[in-house]
């Protein structure tokens, strides 16, 4: 295990994708037979390919997963996992709003470090070669996806319709 800053930084996100990849799961499930779930779905087969690439990073940084940030990981996404089906059974659409918050910042993070590995690679030639820059603009892609998906959420939570134009929401 390297305590490298770097493989150190690499690994935080690498576990903490690991509790959206199971929010965006659960989510997925509770929201079967909608439109939201095949981009859930898609979503999750996504960040599984980012995955890939933040092992491979790690790789070539020579450095393993770290076992303590995975197992602080899944700690948390247990927590917020029974936390979510409790609001769930009171009030399903507040859970909503509240997991695809959850999954928007996730997807803040994601952007974060794919920017900075795509800024590093030129100047470390470990980092060389690997589609940072490609995964950042996906990510924000997908960010708007989930902010799109979150507002209307936030309007169903709170059952408010607007009637306002598309900008002004």
């Amino acid at each position: 295990m390297s305590t490298e800053p770097l493989a150190v930084y690499v690994n935080d996100h690498l576990a903490g994708s690991s509790a959206g990849l199971t929010m965006m799961d659960d989510l997925a499930t509770r929201a079967e037979g909608t439109a939201l779930e095949p981009k859930l779905r898609t979503l999750a087969a996504e960040v599984r390919e980012d995955q890939q690439l933040l092992r491979d990073t790690l790789d070539r940084l020579a450095a393993g997963e770290r076992r303590v940030a995975q197992a602080a990981a899944w700690l948390g996404e247990k927590v917020s996992e029974k936390r979510l089906a409790l609001a769930a059974r009171n009030h399903p659409a507040l859970a909503l709003l509240e997991g695809l918050e959850s999954i928007a910042l996730g997807l803040q993070g994601k952007l974060a470090v794919f920017r900075v590995l795509a800024e590093l690679g030129p100047l470390d030639p470990r980092l060389a070669g690997l589609p940072y820059g490609a995964r950042a603009d996906r990510t924000a892609i997908q960010h708007g996806m989930i902010e799109a998906e979150r507002r209307a959420a936030a309007r169903d939570a709170f059952g408010i319709t607007s009637t306002a134009s598309p900008e002004h929401r």
